[in-house]
């Protein structure tokens, strides 16, 4: 057999995808930017260290259980994030919902946001010509 273990960290990592909410590791490359990420959960790139604590860390999983299976698995983790006093912070969450916009609701968002800049700039500017 070529490599176990690989495979084991692969059906990991696409499980605690998925359970973040993340339909196809396509979304995962678009939402964090990583166009490698297909090669990681598919097996065909060994995980490194590095990668595998990212990973961990966006999709809320415990690090030891992505590399190794022991520890906690994401199935747990998942129930203590909404319980937990430790839960995500808020920008961790708000960076999460954002992660899972579709490219059309992205665009849309970031239209609102230039509109509501240029909405403050104008009443900024304005404000400052009085003075």
């Amino acid at each position: 057999m070529s490599s176990p273990s690989a495979d084991t960290v692969a059906e990991r990592l696409q499980r605690a995808r998925e359970r973040a909410g993340y339909g196809n590791a396509d979304q995962v490359a678009a939402a964090f930017g990583w166009p490698d990420y297909a090669a990681d959960e598919s097996g065909e790139r060994t995980l490194t260290p590095v990668r595998a604590k990212l990973y961990a860390h966006a999709f809320h999983v415990d690090l030891e259980w992505l590399l190794s299976g022991e520890g906690e698995s994401a199935s747990g983790l998942d129930r203590a994030v909404g319980t937990s006093s430790q839960s995500a912070r808020p920008t961790d969450e708000l960076a999460e919902r954002i992660g899972r916009l579709t490219d059309a609701q992205r665009a849309a968002l970031l239209e609102f946001l230039e509109d509501r800049r240029q909405a403050l700039l104008q009443r900024w500017i304005g404000h400052h010509q009085h003075d």
